[in-house]
């Protein structure tokens, strides 16, 4: 790929980042008319990302410019850490009650921090990680959890001590309102230990949305000296720090799908199938979107796989959702299905009857029911997903290819779900970061992954 493509594609990131940060910042304050030239631009950007991405592209040497490079990266990175804990609404300054002056000093601090530490990739990821968790104190310590401004989390809590008293967790709760559990096992398994100690679930959440970004950060490793290194920790910081994981990251679940999403794209970077298949297992039985990426995700093994590892990598795929929900199946398969799959058609007519609630959206479902179209979103969104899957079958070769595929599939489900909470972009940052720095090819991920993990045998001290 030349130095022009690569840029082009570079940029298209940061505008795709951008849009969703805006999104998140200005959440249900964006007029329907903006908000759907957003979702027009939130389209054509990512869908570009996902496309300029061919097989046998390469990452360009800048060479003389490299120290520029790193420059300029530097001094992005460190201005939008700044800029957003300084704009955040729910930013430290909230509970702390700083006066100016401590604010500027504490934002000092936190650019200084970061510039020195950009160099080091250890540093510079605990510092964000902890600058990222200190913006979400304020949701952590606001208060109980509350039914009314937010139900999913209480939710988690009442299907948890239920199923610890011996009940099948799939049932109704009064929230007050009636609400059935929604979540796939994985997703309200994870969260048993904290119920079982009394711990509140928000911290649990914040833990598992910023390793869930560490995670991708660290899954295509390359050398500090390469430029490519200052790329990554520019968009680590965007990805930390984006409104979208500050606002919601901490009221709801979906944290569970994040990192396990994030660690099978580490194992694959990795060559380690085994536990790459284990992760997407847990995908699938954390989130019903998940079902989107197995297609891919299996003419991958099909091509990349010989023998007895493709069927065992299947096997194991398909082994971890199905013995997890089987027993909650078997038990209660209406209140299962109503909960989990069923009950969000009749959800979306509702929120758009009675609040017209996905106006607020970046999704091109309102233009739909607003025009009485909306019987068309179904078979719309299976034509494109069997589109992509014809050309899986087609053009999939590498890692690459991979991420670049499902990015496209979810990026399409989401722009025409009638159902659309802003957390569910989060998985899309995901594919686009590691699609952007994936390897080109399997001999370069090969390499990558012997020299992250070297074979003593074959270098004996």
């Amino acid at each position: 790929m030349s130095g022009g493509s690569f840029s082009l594609r570079f940029a298209l990131v940061i505008v795709s980042l951008a849009i969703l940060h805006l999104f998140g910042v200005y959440h249900g304050r964006i007029a329907p008319h903006l908000m759907f030239a957003l979702t027009l631009l939130l389209a054509a950007s990512a869908a570009s990302i996902f496309i300029l991405a061919p097989r046998r592209s390469q990452t360009p040497e800048f060479k003389m410019a490299s120290a520029r490079v790193d420059l300029l990266t530097r001094i992005a990175a460190c201005a939008f850490v700044v800029g957003a804990i300084g704009a955040f609404p729910g930013c430290p300054f909230v509970i702390w009650g700083m006066s100016l002056g401590p604010r500027l000093c504490f934002l000092g601090f936190v650019a200084t921090a970061c510039w020195f530490g950009f160099r080091r990739r250890a540093l510079f990821v605990a510092v964000l990680t902890m600058v990222s968790i200190l913006c979400r104190a304020p949701i952590l310590v606001a208060g109980q959890l509350d039914p009314k401004t937010s139900d999913m989390l209480p939710l988690i809590v009442l299907a948890c001590k239920r199923f610890l008293s011996g009940c099948n967790p799939y049932s109704y709760y009064l929230m007050p309102w009636k609400l059935p559990l929604t979540y796939l096992p994985a997703t309200w398994l994870a969260f048993l230990p904290a119920s079982f100690l009394g711990i509140d679930p928000r911290w649990f959440t914040v833990m598992l949305a910023c390793g869930a970004i560490v995670v991708i950060f660290y899954a295509f490793p390359r050398s500090e000296s390469d430029c490519m290194a200052g790329l990554r920790k520019l968009l680590f910081a965007m990805l930390m720090l984006s409104s979208l994981d500050l606002r919601f990251s901490a009221i709801t679940p979906e944290p569970v799908f994040w990192i396990a999403l994030s660690l099978f794209i580490f194992f694959l970077a990795r060559d380690r199938h085994i536990p790459a298949a284990f992760a997407m297992g847990v995908c699938l039985a954390a989130r019903q979107q998940a079902i989107l990426l197995l297609p891919f995700y299996l003419v991958y093994l099909f091509k990349q796989l010989k023998g007895d590892s493709r069927w065992r990598c299947l096997a194991l795929t398909l082994a971890v959702p199905i013995l997890l929900c089987a027993p909650f199946v078997i038990d209660s398969p209406a209140e299962f299905v109503s909960g989990v799959y069923t009950r969000f058609g009749q959800f979306a007519m509702e929120k758009w009857i009675n609040e017209r609630a996905w106006e607020n959206s970046l999704s091109f479902a309102p233009f739909f029911f607003e025009h009485g179209l909306h019987h068309a979103l179904r078979p719309l969104v299976v034509s494109i997903q069997l589109l992509l899957y014809v050309l899986a079958i087609i053009r999939l070769r590498h890692l690459r290819d991979l991420l670049c595929l499902m990015g496209l599939s979810l990026l399409a489900f989401l722009l025409l779900s009638p159902i659309i909470w802003p957390y569910m972009f989060t998985p899309l940052l995901i594919l686009l970061f590691g699609s952007f720095f994936a390897p080109r090819d399997s001999a370069e991920q090969t390499s990558s992954s012997r020299k992250q993990y070297p074979d003593e045998r074959a270098h004996p001290s």
